[in-house]
């Protein structure tokens, strides 16, 4: 059995960080010498390194700096044994963290960006995956795995879509490779990303990690909620008269009623309740249809489906945010019956508003499906305890998926994080503030660039006070070498998971062009700095505003000013003038707050830089 290991950082398509050592560690038989060859494209030698490995077992090396370029090769032979890595890369290496909008792969944004989804994509944009997992006994030494791999529709399904878009904006600027380390949870807080010692300001949140050390508690907790699962699903198929009528191979009686999937299912008691209800319907496919493939594309529902076609199954989806897209290879001309089998763990079913339901076919032709829906509850039940998720307590993360990276020099760090602590605008910042400067100090790189994203517009039932978190967050770009992308134009009301990440990518992009890069220009978006009285007029300052403003259709909206303490957005004059915002109040009363875009979800919230990246939201107090 091979003795010799190489950290699983350095695979074939590896992209290491240039201008910076690069450390490479390892494991062989204890007192082996390592030998480390990085070869260029044509064999040639760049250079050779040793070391002995330890008594443990441990041995590392470091190669000197390189400048951007590659293919190269690197082979380590120790005591016989030889292991090869090629096709790697010098260039520029990105950490991208946070949940599950940094997590979200390419394929769910393939029917928005089909061209950019389909295409073979730029061979030097590079993502090296880190295995989810967390550790709550001690920073790990190591990574539990991983590899580096080009874009491709092969690993479209885990291929971060804004780190992708991020990759190929920067490629298209500078020509260098670069390299996306993907270290993103779904629904993970920003404490599940801290060290211990960044936490320890914190009261609870180390004693909170302690009690998940003990794998036998883990394992216990698991279990338990594991048997709660399966036994609430079992109590629900044990009493669903859907399954005990066989209603997917029964005509609807009439007590069944009718309803459109466009519907306010808020406001409808029948699915007030957990449980399971079905719905179905009957679809006619015309003769210039027959036998062309589609999908049947049903937005997205609250919590979990089944649904079936003609009383065949063609897809299911266990919780509520994967937008449900199933293929079929084609149906033939005539009658076909739909029946969506919906469960809900907790709280009321949804069909998700806003959202389309259609059938799409592959040659462009559409059917909606929206109408006409016949419904009938299976059962009811108590709400189903969700489980514990782990990943999201404090520390774990941090010490499986970011300890072992800090050994290997990165360029900088995209942030997209912070809707599972939306409702927490008042500790976030010392979180935030305590992390990066943790990171700084273990990755021994300075004040490395560190970018984020700003909450977008979303307005369903869990967004919370997106607002204040918003307006918290432009505050956090007054750290060293921070900066804040804005996405309130990009996001959608009702999808906690916009696929717009196309926009997002290139906007981190290019505050990296500003932060990282040092580029001239105006690449990030206005953020309000100060507001002064002067007369019956209020003049708005802004950071990255000094050369004015554009207006994205008619005159500037957004605006609310507050007057004998009521908020107001009509009776206001807007203009702008240069780098700065002038109202007033068309009544001449005295002005004692403004604020822009501050809603969830805001509305006509149009100014812009110059260069037509959006202004931020804000509000303000005017003395």
């Amino acid at each position: 059995m091979s003795s010799l290991r190489v950290t699983p950082y350095i695979s074939d398509h590896a992209v290491l960080q240039r201008n910076e050592f690069i450390p490479i560690r390892g494991t062989a038989d204890g007192g082996g010498r390592v030998e480390a060859i990085l070869s260029n494209e044509a064999g040639g030698v760049e250079f050779r390194e040793e070391a002995l490995t330890e008594e443990d077992g441990n041995w590392k090396l470091v190669f000197m700096p390189m400048q951007a370029g590659g293919p190269y090769s690197i082979s380590f032979t120790c005591a016989g044994e030889r292991k090869e890595f090629s096709d790697i890369y010098i260039g520029d290496v990105w950490l991208m963290s946070g949940q599950s909008n940094m997590q979200l792969p390419m394929n769910r944004v393939k029917y928005r960006f089909p061209r950019e989804y389909r295409e073979d994509g730029d061979p030097l944009i590079r993502q090296f995956t880190v295995p989810i997992k967390w550790d709550f006994k001690a920073p790990a030494d190591e990574l539990s795995g991983g590899k580096w791999e080009s874009y491709s529709l092969e690993c479209a399904s885990y291929f971060s879509a804004a780190g992708y878009f991020f990759g190929a904006k920067l490629r298209e600027r500078y020509s260098v490779p670069i390299g996306l380390i993907l270290t993103a949870v779904g629904g993970t807080p920003i404490e599940a990303w801290m060290s211990r010692k960044a936490l320890t300001v914190f009261s609870g949140k180390a004693k909170t990690a302690d009690e998940c050390k003990s794998d036998e508690y883990v394992r216990g907790i698991q279990k338990e909620d594991e048997e709660r699962t399966l036994s609430w699903y079992k109590k629900l198929d044990e009493a669903d008269r859907g399954i005990l009528e066989d209603w997917l191979n029964t005509d609807l009686q009439d007590s069944w009623k009718t309803v459109s999937l466009t519907d306010d299912f808020y406001i409808n008691e029948d699915f007030e309740k957990p449980g399971s209800v079905w719905f179905k319907k009957t679809v006619t496919i015309p003769p210039e249809l027959s036998g062309k493939p589609l999908r049947l594309s049903l937005g997205t529902i609250k919590d979990a489906d089944d649904t079936y076609v003609d009383g065949q199954c063609i897809g299911n989806i266990t919780y509520r945010y994967p937008p449900r897209e199933y293929h079929l290879e084609g149906l033939a001309e005539g009658d076909h019956a739909i029946m969506i089998r919906v469960i809900a763990v907790s709280g009321r079913i949804v069909f998700t508003k806003g959202k389309s339901h259609q059938m799409i076919f592959e040659t462009g032709e559409t059917l909606s499906i929206s109408e006409g829906w016949k419904y009938k509850r299976g059962a009811s039940m108590e709400a189903l305890t969700p489980p514990t998720f782990f990943e999201r307590k404090p520390m774990g993360m941090y010490q499986s998926m970011i300890a072992p990276l800090h050994d290997f020099p990165i360029c900088g760090m995209c942030w997209y994080q912070g809707e599972s602590n939306a409702d927490d605008d008042r500790s976030y910042p010392q979180y935030f503030k305590r992390m990066i400067e943790d990171y700084r100090r273990k990755w021994h790189m300075g004040k490395f660039p560190v970018i984020y994203v700003q909450l977008p517009n979303y307005d369903l039932e869990d967004a919370g006070n997106w607002v204040r978190f918003r307006n918290m967050q432009q505050s956090l770009a007054k750290l060293p070498n921070c900066a804040m992308v804005v996405t309130i134009d990009c996001g959608e009301y009702n999808d906690l998971h916009p696929t717009d990440k196309k926009t997002v990518g290139e906007r981190m992009a290019m505050a990296a062009f500003k932060i990282a890069y040092h580029e001239p220009g105006e690449w990030l978006s206005p953020i309000f700095s100060r507001a002064e009285r002067n007369g019956d007029e209020i003049i708005l300052y802004f950071d990255h505003g000094e050369k004015g403003f554009s207006v994205s259709g008619g005159e500037p909206g957004g605006f609310e000013v507050c007057i004998s303490e009521r908020w107001i957005s009509d009776c206001i004059d807007v203009r702008t003038q240069g780098g700065t915002v002038i109202l007033s109040a068309q009544k001449r009363e005295a002005i004692s707050g403004v604020r822009y875009a501050w809603s969830n979800n805001p509305e006509n919230a149009n100014l812009r830089s110059a260069s037509g990246l959006p202004v931020t939201p804000f509000e303000t107090v005017i003395v």
